[in-house]
């Protein structure tokens, strides 16, 4: 994939993550709309059709991925594209809100584009540049999830909620044209034909290495439970700190808006770390960086102190996401690296419909403060667990010195 290729590929992904995420601030108010007049009821409803599409998303994404395998990794990113434009237009549609979430489980089944826009620059591009790249397209996906909000809702207060499906779905039209047009794939090498049907025939040859893909989905699926299990409780701790009902909603966006817009940077950052100190590392230290930052947020004094904390902890929480995409593909061959991307869209959307729920429950069970230090002390305990069973593969001493030149680029 050429640089202007590769180019088109993340503008596009700009694109179509922020019509995902312009349809959020206001799903609660569409639902109040659709006839849910209480507005406990229509969080609730709002709840439940917001997560509805990671848990389809969760069930189908390998299905996904062995197509793409097959069929290739740029057909499968126009299916998920073009087929979110039609699905998100048709939100601006519903008479209810049982039509509106019929609509998000079929979104979680046909799209996923960000899975796919990561199979495709993972398979089409060389070690050397695969980590880079992932990481840019992981920072162009938070840039996104941090625009796309404010914009979102902007427009429904300017042109209205349904009109603001469209405009989504225009611009997912738009992402799907430019991968059209302007996105090349290079395809992966492929045995010979009585070898490729001698591996058809073998079952075990067919299968993935799901072992050494263990680390990668792991890392996945606990970044973004600690992503989303903070998110829900946010706005009830500010609440606790700021002792005054105002602004709690303005605060609570822009600490979840300036998080995401830091994330990225640590995507950045990630990349490029991986390719000088190799995965396995920056993985564990991200990791245990983000879990030392997200534990003290429970017991933050004040909003400016939360506010700093978590930006800490996004920043390393993003560094760790493209360098989890690079341990994939590092540990998939060529040929199945899409089954392995949809196997790992999976473990990071149940991470999504799984991490609102716990941090729910912990808020509302143990007080909003366990939603930021449990979170934290399971990253730290996945951190040290990975450290463990990667230890006996690196010399003590050449260790050592890695992990402390990674810390001093993370904390640079």
């Amino acid at each position: 994939m050429g640089r202007l290729s590769f180019g088109l590929l993340l503008i596009s992904q700009l694109f179509a993550t922020t019509a995902f995420m312009f349809v959020v601030p206001f799903m609660p108010l569409y639902v109040q709309q659709l006839g849910v007049e209480d507005p406990g009821r229509a969080a609730a409803w709002a709840g439940f059709i917001n997560g509805a599409s990671g848990a389809s998303m969760a069930l189908v994404a390998p299905l996904w991925g062995r197509l793409s395998d097959r069929l290739g990794r740029k057909l499968m990113l126009l299916r998920a594209t073009l087929a979110a434009a039609v699905v998100v237009g048709s939100m601006g549609f519903v008479a209810g809100p049982w039509q509106l979430l019929g609509l998000r489980l079929l979104q979680g089944t046909l799209t996923g584009t960000v899975p796919a826009a990561t199979a495709l620059v993972a398979s089409s591009s060389s070690y050397e540049r695969a980590g880079s790249r992932l990481g840019a397209l992981q920072t162009v996906i938070f840039v996104a999830a941090g625009v796309g909000p404010a914009l979102g809702g902007i427009s429904a207060d300017l042109a209205g909620i349904r009109t603001s499906f469209f405009m989504a779905s225009a611009l997912l039209a738009v992402s799907g044209v430019l991968v059209l047009l302007g996105v090349a794939e290079k395809k992966p090498h492929r045995a010979e034909p009585e070898e490729t049907e001698q591996e058809d025939l073998d079952p075990d040859s067919a299968s993935l290495p799901y072992r050494l893909l263990l680390p990668g989905l792991l890392t996945l699926f606990a970044v973004h439970v600690a992503i989303t299990s903070a998110a829900v409780a946010l706005p009830g701790f500010i609440h606790t700190l700021a002792g005054a009902a105002g602004r709690i909603a303005t605060q609570a966006g822009w600490i979840i808006g300036t998080g995401a817009l830091v994330a990225s940077l640590g995507s950045l950052l990630g990349g490029k770390l991986a390719g000088r100190f190799g995965t396995r590392r920056v993985i564990t230290v991200s990791l245990a960086l983000a879990g030392l930052a997200a534990m003290p947020q429970a017991l933050a004094a004040s909003v400016p102190e939360l506010w700093a904390l978590r930006l800490a902890t996004g920043f390393f929480l993003g560094c760790a996401i493209p360098v989890a995409n690079l341990a994939i593909k590092e540990a998939a061959p060529p040929e199945r690296q899409g089954a392995a991307f949809g196997v790992a869209s999976s473990a990071t959307s149940t991470g999504f419909a799984l991490g609102p729920i716990g941090g729910g429950l912990l808020a509302s069970g143990l007080g909003f403060w366990t939603a930021f230090l449990v979170p934290g002390a399971a990253l730290l305990a996945l951190a040290a667990a990975l450290g463990f069973a990667w230890a006996p593969g690196i010399r003590r001493g050449k260790a050592t010195a890695s992990w402390r030149a990674v810390i001093a680029h993370l904390t640079r």
